[in-house]
């Protein structure tokens, strides 16, 4: 199976964005931080004054939510996207600031609706953001009956001299990736298809995993790297990535200057089981695997080769699984694999 036999096609997604950035990059003043391929926006406060810049995403849970609802979890399918954007903002110098939510249904169930901000509320008092308010629709003509949709917009700030961009990975710098606890919040379409293909019910065990099912599996939190990553911002992190949609090269990249390119050792690390089900169950070819999962990096740390050994000790303490997955060098920008016999 490939991802865009489930309904996802990621080039198209891209080619679009490339037109939407040309209106978008039409409404910025001199106070816009230019970032490209960014995480998130980042512009200075009005007026120029103050120690920081403000940022901002947005995202959506997108089909996890489908899991969530068979399982009777919308409240930590919740949470994700508030970790996934906090994520987002992090990879920029950012700290969370405050959240807005969206949920939308075709009747508004108010259980339903309740557990999702419950799992909103969690989520933003562990990443030290304020759950600002939101707005719930209802729409019959927009949703199908029994769907949730949950989206939400998140501020950060950024100290003045703290921000995070493009511009600091230079060849010679090393790769150390980060362990994720499953697919996070991306690939869902692909993995539920998979699943439905294959005739396995969420409670059967994850074959290679030792007393998980399936759903708790891809249940999986999407995680915060922020209790890490934070304390070590400006001492020897150049770059940062957050492994989301597109797999570890379409997100990579977005950090890479031009005249830098990394190389990905595809043997640093083993798959977790889940990928490893996914991929052998639904046939998924390698190149669609590498561009829709994270394949068990959910962060990647650009730094100069002699705080990797530092680096590496300091995340493990602070409870990351770490590994060398590759390095930058000079050449065209992209990311390349290295599958080694």
């Amino acid at each position: 199976m490939r991802y865009r036999d489930s309904g996802v096609d990621i080039r198209r997604a891209d080619a679009l964005k490339e037109d939407l950035g040309r209106a978008v990059r039409g409404t910025w003043g001199s106070t816009v931080r230019p970032l490209t391929g960014g995480f998130a926006g980042v512009m200075d406060w009005p007026g120029g004054a103050g120690a920081s810049m403000l940022a901002a995403t947005m995202d959506g849970v997108g089909t996890k939510l489908h899991v969530a609802i068979e399982l009777g979890r919308i409240g930590d399918a919740a949470a994700d996207l508030v970790y996934h954007c906090a994520n987002d903002l992090l990879v920029h110098g950012a700290r969370p600031l405050a959240f807005l939510d969206y949920i939308a249904q075709s009747r508004l169930d108010p259980a339903q609706v309740v557990d999702a901000v419950r799992g909103l509320a969690r989520a933003c008092a562990e990443v030290g953001a304020a759950l600002l308010g939101g707005e719930t629709a209802e729409m019959p003509d927009t949703y199908l009956s029994g769907v949730i949709d949950v989206a939400g917009c998140m501020l950060g700030t950024v100290p003045v001299g703290g921000l995070l961009g493009v511009s600091e990975a230079r060849p010679g710098d090393v790769l150390l990736g980060l362990g994720s606890h499953g697919l996070h919040t991306n690939g869902y379409s692909l993995a539920r298809r998979i699943v439905a293909g294959s005739g396995t019910s969420f409670d059967a065990p994850l074959p290679g995993a030792q007393g998980i099912s399936v759903g708790e599996a891809l249940m999986a939190s999407h995680r915060w790297y922020g209790p890490a990553l934070v304390p070590r911002l400006g001492h020897g992190i150049r770059a940062l990535a957050h492994v989301t949609g597109g797999g570890i090269a379409g997100n990579l990249v977005r950090v890479l200057p031009e005249g830098s390119r990394a190389r990905v050792d595809s043997r640093a690390w083993a798959w977790p089981p889940l990928f490893t089900w996914l991929v052998d169950t639904g046939a998924v070819p390698l190149e669609d695997a590498r561009e829709t999962f994270n394949l068990g990096i959910g962060m990647i740390v650009v730094c100069p080769p002699e705080a990797r050994e530092s680096l590496t000790a300091e995340l493990t303490r602070a409870g990351e699984v770490v590994w060398t997955i590759g390095e930058v060098q000079a050449g065209a920008r992209g990311v390349e694999w290295i599958d080694r016999p």
